[in-house]
Formats: C-alpha cells, sequence, structure tokens
C-alpha cells in the first residue's frame, strides 16, 4: 500500500506541476497560493496583543500579523513566522489591507484588496483549467469513477487522521 501511495503522489505531483519553482505559472509559490486562498475563504482578525502594546514597527503601520499568520500557520500546519513572511510580501505588493473592525475591542481586519482578489481568481481559474485538462479525456462514467473514488479517498484518509490523533498523548 505504501509503495502505491507513494508511486500515485509522484504521479499527481507530476501532473499537476506541484514541483515547479512557481504554483501554475503564476508569480507565487504553492505556499504563497495557499495561504492566498485561505486569506480568500476567511478574513484574519489581527489583534493586538494583551495591553494593546505592539512592537514599534506594528504601531506605525497598524500591522500585527502574528494573530493572523497563526490561524493561517494552524490551518496549513506551516510555520507562523513562514506564513508572517509571506503576509509581509502580500501587504508589500498590495494584496493585503489591514482595517479597523466593526467591533468594540479595536480588532484590525487582514483581508484581500481588488489586486489580491484578482491575484486569487487569476489563480483558481488557472487549477480549474489545469485540472479540466487533466481530466478531458474521461468520459462521464470514468468522471463519476473518478469523483466517487475521491470522495472515498478522502473518507479513509480524514478517519485514519482523526484515529491517529485521539491516540496522540
Amino acid at each position: 500500500m505504501i509503495n502505491d501511495i507513494r508511486r500515485f503522489n509522484r504521479l499527481y505531483t507530476g501532473l499537476i506541476g506541484l514541483l515547479d519553482e512557481t504554483f501554475l505559472h503564476s508569480a507565487y509559490t504553492l505556499t504563497e497560493a495557499r495561504v492566498l486562498f485561505e486569506l480568500g475563504r476567511r478574513p484574519g482578525h489581527i489583534a493586538p496583543v494583551a495591553g494593546g502594546k505592539t512592537g514599534f514597527l506594528a504601531r506605525a503601520l497598524q500591522l500585527d500579523l502574528a494573530p493572523a499568520a497563526s490561524e493561517i500557520a494552524r490551518a496549513l500546519q506551516l510555520d507562523a513566522g513562514y506564513v508572517t513572511r509571506i503576509l509581509r510580501k502580500f501587504s508589500a505588493a498590495g494584496l493585503t489591507e489591514t482595517r479597523s473592525g466593526p467591533d468594540v475591542m479595536r480588532r484590525r481586519i487582514l483581508s484581500l484588496t481588488q489586486r489580491g482578489l484578482a491575484a486569487l481568481t487569476s489563480l483558481q481559474a488557472a487549477a480549474d483549467r489545469d485540472l479540466a485538462r487533466l481530466t478531458a479525456a474521461l468520459g462521464d462514467q470514468e468522471a463519476v469513477e473518478l469523483s466517487d473514488m475521491l470522495a472515498r479517498l478522502s473518507s479513509l484518509l480524514d478517519t485514519a487522521v482523526a484515529s491517529d490523533r485521539l491516540e496522540m498523548p
């Protein structure tokens, strides 16, 4: 089974260009694209640390990315420092913005700008095109079978991961 999974991983990573330097021939790595996707899927709240104390640069720029970076890092199982660097890169490129939230806590909200939304839309369209190209030769019944297999695979792996987490001390 392990050899079968590894063989499939090699096949699939090659088919979708996972090992290319950038994702879908864009300006972004796969990790950056995933962070961009996470930002597009949910707003990241950026709250000041206890007592409202943040570093000088964070105060000056009204930008403390640590809470948003931590949340995204947990979701993607990445190092929070790495995600913070990606978020800073996005901010410098005009892909993200921070603004005051509507709540009394004066939280800052990290979100995609119009430029960031356009980049995300472009990446999603390119991924859709690649997947359509990859599956174009499948007949209707084969497409249904593939979809069913993917759902079953996800279910099996989700169950295995959930039971593994329960066994951890």
